[in-house]
C-alpha cells in the first residue's frame, strides 16, 4: 500500500480570515491501474478520533487497518481530519458550526478529487478519469457526512456507520444508566456554541467502555484506545484526537440530523454493531425519505468503535462490496 499526505486550505469555504487546513492521507494500491470506473472512498472519523482510526497500527497487534483492506481490493481510500480535529487546524475548534464542518470537508473532498482526476496528487497514482465516490463516516463523522450530502451533494453514495439520523444514544449497562445519558442531550441546531461543552457532558455519561468496546476485544488494543483518557484525551494515541469540536455535543440530540437525512438522494448504507448508538437500526431508513436505495447491516460481536471489534472485517467487506456494486451498476 502506498500513501500520500495532503493538506488543503479550506478557509474560503467558511469565510475564515486565517488559513484553515484539513489534513488527510490518500492510500492507494502498489502499481495501481484504474479501471473504467475506479472507486474512491473518503472516510471521516468520529469524535475523539483522528484520520488514523482508519489505518490503526497497534504495537503487537495486526489487521486493524481499514485502509489496507480497501486498497488490497483496488480502491483509493482517503481519510481526513475534520477542522478542529487531529492534525487539521485547531484554532477554530470551538467556534465551528456543524454546517461549517460539513462545508469545509466538502471543499477538501472536491480539491482532492480534482487532483486525483488530473493525476497530480502523486507521481505514483495515475489520473482517475471517472471515479465513483463514496463518503463514509463513523459516529460524529457519519453525522457530518449526512450534512455534507444534504448541503453539497458531495458523494455518489454515503455509508453512515454508527450514527443515528433519528436520535443517537449511547448504550449503557443498565436501563437506569441509559436514561441518565439520554437525558443529557436536548440541544438544537440553533443552540449557541458556548452552551455546548464536551467536558461537561462527558463527565455526566456513566460509562464509555461498555458502548465503545466489545468484551472479546484484545485487552492491549482496548488499552491503546482508553489509557490516555476518553473522550478528554490527555495523551491520545495516533488514531485519537486531543480535541473534539463543540458541535459534537449537540449531534446526540433527538432529530438533530433528520432534516438533512431527508434531503439525501443518493444510495445510503446504514451500518453498525449489535451494541451501538442507533436505538433501532431498522427504523433508520425512515429518515432517508428521498433516497431510493437504502441498506441496513448489523455486525454481531461489535460495539460502537467498529474498527476495534473482532468482527471488523465483516463491516469492511460490506462497505467494499456495497460500494463496488454501486460503482458497477447500470444506469437506465
Amino acid at each position: 500500500m502506498k500513501q500520500q499526505s495532503v493538506r488543503i486550505d479550506v478557509a474560503t469555504s467558511i469565510g475564515a480570515a486565517s488559513p484553515q487546513e484539513i489534513a488527510g492521507t490518500v492510500y492507494f494500491p502498489d502499481g495501481f491501474e484504474p479501471g473504467e470506473r475506479p472507486l474512491v472512498i473518503f472516510a471521516a472519523p468520529g469524535g475523539g478520533y483522528s484520520q488514523h482510526y482508519y489505518n490503526m497500527q497497534i504495537e503487537g497487534h495486526e489487521g486493524y487497518s481499514e485502509a489496507e483492506y480497501h486498497t488490497a481490493r483496488g480502491t483509493v481510500f482517503v481519510s481526513m481530519d475534520h477542522l478542529g480535529v487531529g492534525e487539521s487546524s485547531l484554532d477554530l475548534q470551538n467556534a465551528l458550526t456543524i454546517e461549517q464542518a460539513a462545508d469545509s470537508n466538502h471543499m477538501f473532498v472536491s480539491e482532492v478529487l480534482g487532483r486525483l482526476k488530473a493525476g497530480t496528487l502523486s507521481e505514483e497514482l495515475p489520473a482517475l478519469a471517472n471515479p465513483f465516490v463514496v463518503g463514509i463516516g463513523q459516529s460524529m463523522g457519519g453525522g457530518v457526512t449526512i450534512i455534507m450530502q444534504s448541503r453539497n451533494a458531495t458523494f455518489d453514495a454515503i455509508a453512515v456507520l454508527g450514527k443515528s439520523a433519528l436520535h443517537t444514544t449511547l448504550p449503557q449497562p443498565t436501563f437506569e444508566l441509559f436514561e441518565v445519558q439520554r437525558s443529557i442531550f436536548y440541544f438544537t441546531r440553533t443552540t449557541p456554541l458556548d452552551e455546548l461543552s464536551v467536558q461537561f457532558t462527558s463527565e455526566k455519561i456513566p460509562d464509555f467502555l461498555y458502548p465503545f468496546h466489545w468484551p472479546e476485544e484484545e485487552p492491549g488494543v482496548v488499552a491503546a484506545d482508553m489509557e490516555g483518557g476518553y473522550p478528554l484525551r490527555e495523551n491520545p494515541p495516533k488514531f485519537g484526537s486531543a480535541t473534539t469540536p463543540a458541535y459534537a455535543v449537540a449531534m446526540m440530540s433527538p432529530a438533530f440530523l433528520t432534516p438533512d437525512a431527508a434531503r439525501v438522494k443518493v444510495p445510503v448504507l446504514v451500518a453498525g454493531g449489535e451494541r451501538d448508538v442507533m436505538p433501532d437500526v431498522r427504523r433508520e431508513p425512515t429518515a432517508f425519505i428521498n433516497s431510493d436505495d437504502i441498506s441496513v447491516f448489523v455486525v454481531k460481536r461489535m460495539a460502537h468503535m467498529h474498527n476495534f471489534a473482532p468482527t471488523r472485517r465483516l463491516l469492511w467487506q460490506r462497505v467494499a462490496d456495497w460500494s463496488d456494486m454501486l460503482a458497477r451498476r447500470e444506469t437506465a
